[in-house]
């Protein structure tokens, strides 16, 4: 079973400057792989449940903030029989989740909601909050997480992966402050990020500096990239594909250089 909404006002609407619009997330689509616009796709959604471990079970009600075009969601609810609200602020993501909502059939439910985290009303807390990628987009990490923690049911877990930085004084790289700065993004250590987790309240949180997986991922995608160019170019331009083979190249001279991290994190709030 499926739901969609779209009822919030226009002034939650993002697209971050153009980087969210429809060519943009399906062109991004064909590097993630079908339903992601997130990191390794559905590779990165099973290394994640993995990590959970129990805390990822049966029937849970999960908040997907920042939920894309719905791939982790629909994977949630088809494996654990989830009833996953995703939250997005990017109207087009939205558009597409509830396009590939209508093929969706159970068990377990997904519904898509435009609206913003910090200020959208629930109806009920969550076994499990799961965000991919999104939350660099947010400046205010304490304030967030302690939003996400009063969200989160008692006995309820966490699970984030997020673009991060190297610790500071750790590199000098102009050209990452320079990426970080257009593309609008706020990043912190992942240290620092674990730190914030624990500020906000939730307990047994697992840091991993995930950066080679995150390199290895970079590379495999591009090289995926490449051997598909054909197929790709029936969709997209020759200037879309050297975008992304570009961007791809780049973040990983970032990560070579210290200066560009991916974390991931799992964390529990008590009982």
């Amino acid at each position: 079973m499926s739901k969609t909404s779209a009822n919030t006002g226009e002034s939650t609407a993002y697209d971050n400057g153009g980087q969210y619009s429809r060519t943009s997330i399906l062109r991004y689509e064909q590097v993630f792989g079908a339903g992601y616009v997130s990191t390794g796709g559905p590779e990165t959604t099973e290394y994640l449940c993995k990590k959970l471990g129990s805390a990822a079970r049966q029937g849970m009600r999960v908040l997907d903030v920042g939920s894309g075009i719905g791939g982790a969601a629909f994977h949630l609810a088809r494996t654990y029989g989830a009833h996953v609200l995703g939250v997005d602020l990017a109207p087009e993501m939205l558009n597409i989740a509830h396009e590939r909502a209508v093929e969706f059939k159970g068990p377990g439910s997904c519904e898509f909601k435009l609206g913003d985290v910090l200020t959208e009303p629930f109806a009920h807390k969550f076994d499990l909050i799961w965000s991919r990628d999104a939350l660099m987009h947010l400046p205010d990490k304490p304030h967030l997480f302690k939003r996400l923690f009063d969200l989160t049911a008692p006995g309820g877990a966490l699970v984030i992966t997020d673009y991060a930085r190297g610790e500071t004084g750790s590199y000098n790289n102009p050209a990452f402050d320079a990426y970080i700065k257009a593309t609008g993004y706020h990043v912190v250590s992942p240290r620092e990020y674990g730190k914030f987790l624990e500020g906000a309240g939730y307990v047994s949180v697992d840091v991993e500096d995930a950066t080679s997986r995150f390199v290895d991922i970079l590379r495999r995608e591009s090289e995926r990239l490449k051997l598909n160019r054909s197929h790709f170019l029936t969709l997209f331009s020759e200037s879309d594909l050297d975008y992304l083979v570009e961007r791809w190249s780049m973040k990983d001279g970032f990560c070579e250089a210290g200066a560009m991290k991916w974390g991931i994190y799992v964390a529990h709030k008590p009982k």
